[in-house]
């Protein structure tokens, strides 16, 4: 696919810099593709973490070192690694001497329960996993069961390079590096067509899967970023976003490396300590979801001038109702911002981003135009391209598509669509329009599928009907979403049970449990409605979702 990209004419640039371009698309390692970028920028702050500043050259210094240790120690290229990091110096270091290795990297989310964490770790079977001590806890247990190899390292690399270890399995990384003293090892950069990350996600259908990326993919989203953003070298942009299981998490890192910005990297993630990390960092640049935007609204920190270095500032991840965008534009402005939010459309399977909607350059309230080298169309159910102004299903490819789904050829196969031309494209499972002939921004409309976000997780209600069929009393189960001004959505419980004379605590006690030891707090019922009749139903005898849904608004 890169190949037959080379070369091709972006029509991205007229409506963007009124500029025409051609390009050559990256094929290389990203750690090759970094240090290309970087050459020029050695003197520059890559990484601020706490105190530390981190400059380009010390860098690509540690990314060099960590990846002779670990070459030493015995990781090598075919091997899968799992790894369950947060957003600090020595995850950066890791995630990219990997990459030069050449490693299959498993993002796993330190938020995951012991759980979800068995089941990432059953589902790639990775040969070891690289993690930091403190959320190590949660993927022990299945770590040993499966014969797992860990390697561990603390949250501070400042500590002491001793770390517990009561059973003697667990090998320390920063121990590991420093026993490597300053060996010769040579790792050669691998082919990077032939090496990828495995990242989670419901995808299209709502089962939980693992997303093969191409790793030169995300150079290839992070060259078309140039395009789109234009912070310049030096500037600093806000590390929120988690980098080690988020496809968002790891562009935006990439973006701004590749761009020899300043990377402030920060533990706090959460909505409520966004303004105060802004504000700490005096950031240039920012991302996050609708739910960090909105969080600016009527808060306590928010002053005058307090924001006077944001130059941009994006959302994704989730819908931004316009009401809402409004306000925290206006909160912005107030604090003395000349940019507004920006809005993007993307997905974990295309490397995250896939459309831009930019302030002053799109109409409101649409995802704007595809960024560069990525194509979009609109089809119906039997997939013929539609009218512009109609609605249909969004068609996306791009050199940041996914090989597919890790070790589930059905699920592939039921997202990937070959035109006449045998051309792949990826079914986002999203319902989409273009607003008009000549104008080739695109509006979202809304999922095909039925998940929904709450707080800061995806919420999957198939997943929810299936554990709640499982409780005694229970005959049928439909989850429907519930809009919440704090959580964007509640998760509504519709119930048909046998018998009526049940104990509701009980039971209520029952599925809390069911549902929070399994798929997470943010799943557990906002509302639960109970019924002894069966839940209505559709003509062709399917559980009638979208009356529930209907009457829920009503």
């Amino acid at each position: 696919m890169n190949r037959d990209m080379k070369n091709k004419k972006i029509n991205f640039m007229d409506m963007y810099t009124k500029e025409n371009c051609t390009e050559i698309l990256p094929n290389e390692s990203r750690i090759a593709f970094l240090r290309k970028r970087n050459s020029n920028y050695m003197n520059y702050i890559a990484l601020s973490f706490e105190n530390r500043k981190i400059t380009y050259e010390e860098l690509h210094e540690r990314i060099d070192q960590y990846a002779k240790a670990l070459y030493q120690f015995g990781v090598r290229s075919e091997e899968k690694v799992a790894i369950n990091v947060m957003n600090t110096p020595e995850s950066v270091f890791l995630l990219y001497a990997l990459d030069k290795i050449g490693c299959t990297v498993i993002g796993l989310s330190p938020l995951n329960n012991e759980y979800k964490m068995k089941r990432d770790l059953e589902l790639t079977k990775p040969n070891r996993i690289i993690s930091i001590d403190v959320i190590y806890d949660k993927a022990k247990d299945a770590a040993q069961k499966l014969h797992i190899s860990p390697i561990l390292f603390p949250i501070d690399a400042k500590e002491a390079l001793s770390l517990p270890d009561a059973e003697g399995s667990e090998n320390n990384l920063l121990q590991i590096i420093n026993e490597s003293g300053n060996c010769d090892t040579q790792v050669h950069y691998y082919n990077p067509e032939n090496t990828t990350d495995i990242l989670f996600t419901g995808g299209s259908t709502g089962v939980h899967k693992g997303v093969e990326l191409i790793g030169n993919g995300l150079n290839c989203v992070v060259q078309a970023l140039d395009h789109v953003f234009h912070l310049e070298a030096g500037m600093v942009h806000l590390g929120n976003v988690p980098f080690g299981h988020m496809a968002f998490g790891r562009l935006v890192l990439h973006y701004a490396l590749a761009n020899n910005l300043n990377y402030a990297l920060t533990l706090k993630m959460s909505p409520q300590e966004f303004l105060a990390e802004l504000i700490r960092t005096g950031a240039h640049g920012a991302t996050g979801g609708p739910i960090h935007w909105e969080s600016l609204i009527h808060h306590p920190l928010l002053k005058e001038g307090c924001l006077a270095n944001l130059k941009q500032a994006t959302s994704g991840g989730e819908y931004f109702k316009p009401q809402k965008r409004r306000l925290a534009n206006e909160a912005i402005h107030y604090a003395g911002s000349q940019t507004s939010i920006g809005d993007g459309l993307g997905l974990t399977e295309m490397w995250a981003m896939t459309h831009i909607c930019l302030s002053g350059k799109n109409t409101p309230n649409t995802v704007g135009y595809t960024v560069p080298y990525v194509e979009a169309k609109i089809v119906d159910d039997d997939y013929n391209e539609v009218k512009s102004g109609e609605y249909g299903n969004l068609m996306v490819k791009g050199p940041g598509m996914m090989k597919g789904y890790f070790n589930n050829s059905s699920e592939t196969r039921k997202v990937f669509w070959y035109d006449k031309n045998g051309a792949k494209w990826y079914n986002t499972g999203d319902i989409a329009r273009k607003t008009g002939i000549d104008n080739e921004e695109y509006e979202y409309v809304g999922r095909k599928k039925r998940n929904f976000v709450c707080g800061v997780d995806n919420i999957y209600p198939e997943q929810i009907e299936e554990l709640l069929l499982k409780i005694p009393n229970i005959r049928e189960a439909v989850v429907t979403k519930v809009p919440d001004d704090k959580v964007q959505y509640l998760p509504k419980y519709h119930i048909s049970v046998y018998d009526m004379k049940f104990n509701q605590g009980e039971l209520e006690k029952k599925i809390n449990e069911t549902i929070e030891s399994t798929i997470g707090k943010s799943a557990k019922p906002g509302y639960i409605e109970y019924t002894d009749k069966p839940l209505p139903r559709t003509d062709n005898g399917k559980l009638d979702v979208t009356l529930l849904e209907r009457q829920d608004n009503q």
